[in-house]
């Protein structure tokens, strides 16, 4: 289903069932934000006990990376 139909199906429920729907969303965004935050601090943690890079193995990890699509 394309963003244009969902859009037409959100416009065609009630005041009721958009408010839901926008709870859902937000409840989805909430979750998304506290995975990437769980992350975000397991990468800085290992950082901060010396799990660093230079920038140049930084680089040649992302050529890496790059060239297989990612």
């Amino acid at each position: 289903m394309s963003l244009t139909e969902l859009k037409e199906q959100v416009a065609g429920l009630s005041q009721k069932d958009r408010f839901q729907l926008s709870v859902y969303l937000a409840e989805l965004e909430r979750e998304t934000e506290k995975d990437f935050r769980a992350e975000a601090d397991r990468r800085m943690n290992a950082m901060d006990a010396g799990a660093k890079v230079t920038a140049e193995k930084f680089e040649e990890r992302h050529q890496k990376a790059k060239a297989k699509g990612r």
